[in-house]
């Protein structure tokens, strides 16, 4: 029978993998789990990034835009009483520009409106608005026809009850707009969170991964080494 050195032991079989393409392999798999990583790592900027230009692109664009309709809707309303109240004209100039501001917001808000509940909303107070203004177009024309308590009874009956329908049209849509910057930005906030959490998993996965190499790589290559140089010198003559 054979006897079997301590040096044989720790020389590899020819039927085990050397231990070049071990290392090759280990070392290939940890690059490729950073490279996991990092895939991971940009898809959520990307997620992240998403989300904010939602909130800034859409949602305060719209709560703005709708609260601009708001003031210069309110503006013709004013312009309007303090024309009944004087007949001066150039309440009828301001009203008209207040009121080209008013439809150029409400085309933003539709544009921004990032629900369909949203966009519903606006497109009402839209149309209650628009409506409002031929009555109170009308109205101009009566009072300066010579009907002055005609005009001023249509704008305190019907035409009071069509302005009131579009602000509270445009009341509602504000809070609509609000409840979405709320919920986007929670929905970043949590995302934010939440990708913080992933990376720092993955961060302590892969050191831990390459600690587990490197301690593998000891145990593989220089214990072997360490081993084989002692018995080596033990054999050499003194």
């Amino acid at each position: 029978m054979r006897n079997e050195t301590p040096a044989s032991r720790i020389v590899p079989s020819g039927r085990r993998l050397p231990i070049g393409p071990k290392v090759t392999m280990a070392a290939g798999g940890l690059v490729l789990l950073l490279a996991i990583f990092m895939a991971l790592a940009i898809g959520i900027v990307i997620g992240l990034h998403r989300g904010e230009r939602d909130l800034i692109d859409r949602e305060i664009p719209y709560v703005n835009a709708v609260g601009a309709a708001a003031f210069n809707a309110k503006s013709v309303a004013n312009d309007q009483r303090g024309f009944l109240l004087s007949g001066d004209r150039g309440f009828i100039q301001r009203a008209d520009q207040h009121a080209a501001a008013a439809r150029a917001a409400f085309a933003e808000a539709a544009s921004t409106a990032s629900s369909p509940d949203q966009r519903h909303t606006i497109d009402q107070a839209r149309s209650d608005f628009e409506r409002w203004m031929r009555a109170a177009q009308s109205e101009f024309v009566s009072y300066q026809a010579g009907d002055r308590q005609a005009a001023i009874s249509g704008s305190l009956g019907a035409d009071r009850a069509i302005r009131k329908s579009y602000e509270q049209s445009l009341t509602t849509a504000q809070a609509l707009g609000a409840r979405s910057i709320q919920s986007t930005g929670g929905s970043v906030e949590a995302a934010s969170w939440r990708s913080v959490r992933i990376l720092a998993v993955c961060f302590l996965v892969a050191l831990a991964i390459a600690f587990g190499l490197a301690f593998w790589l000891v145990r593989s290559i220089a214990l072997p080494v360490s081993r084989l140089v002692s018995i080596l010198s033990s054999r050499m003559p003194s």
